[in-house]
């Protein structure tokens, strides 16, 4: 399966692990609308080091590939288009690059509910009431359950998990949800998205597009 058949975004290179969001989005904003701009902008921001000591040809090309993964999780997270320019989402993220307190939130509500992310969190969470063990392993058999796939030896669940870390919603051990944080984060109860698990891909886009807009009007209450 290629990344452009996932049903979670390829995020390699792209997590809070490597990167600092909103220092990307000021690369981003200076960048924007020049692909090739940006990836040497982050290759020499996050990436220049990798690599070090071998020889120059092939230590380039590898840090150059890890800037071009990054930039393609910015385009798999939908915070910018393939010509660089930011999404409408991209550029509200923008707008909270100061405020974490806003960013990171604003990207786990994007995750959740554009992302497939409430899929793995509901996931994690029947398999965590199920007394199973939850591991990369483990939990592509249960997404696949459900419908959910990413390629074979993918990371994609690992690195959405850290950036909904970031908001609060996993916490401790590596799996662990933190259930009132995620009904914060979410604006509303995890029951209508449980309420959508058996409808078809269409009505499941339709229902979370509502669940979408009552976030979105208690928040501008």
């Amino acid at each position: 399966m290629s990344r452009a058949t996932s049903d979670l975004p390829f995020g390699s290179e792209f997590s809070p692990s490597q990167i600092d969001l909103p220092v990307m989005l000021d690369l981003v904003k200076k960048h924007e609308g020049d692909a090739r701009a940006l990836e040497a902008a982050i290759l020499a921001r996050y990436f220049s080091a990798h690599a070090k000591g071998r020889k120059d040809a092939q230590g380039t090309y590898n840090r150059g590939k890890l800037a071009t993964n990054c930039k393609l999780g910015l385009i798999a997270y939908k915070i910018i288009d393939r010509s660089a320019k930011f999404t409408p989402f991209g550029i509200d993220l923008y707008e909270f690059r100061q405020d974490e307190k806003k960013l990171y939130p604003a990207l786990a509500r994007h995750i959740l509910l554009n992302l497939n992310g409430m899929g793995l969190v509901q996931c994690i969470q029947d398999m965590t009431v199920a007394g199973e063990e939850v591991s990369l392993t483990t939990l592509r058999d249960g997404l696949a359950a459900r419908g959910i796939r990413y390629p074979s030896g993918g990371k994609h669940p690992s690195m959405m998990r850290l950036w909904l870390a970031k908001s609060g919603i996993f916490v401790g051990s590596r799996w662990q949800i933190d259930e009132i944080r995620l009904q914060d984060v979410l604006g509303t109860g995890t029951s209508e998205f449980e309420a959508l698990a058996h409808f078809t891909s269409e009505q499941r886009a339709f229902g979370r597009g509502n669940v979408w807009r009552a976030v979105s009007r208690k928040e501008s209450a």
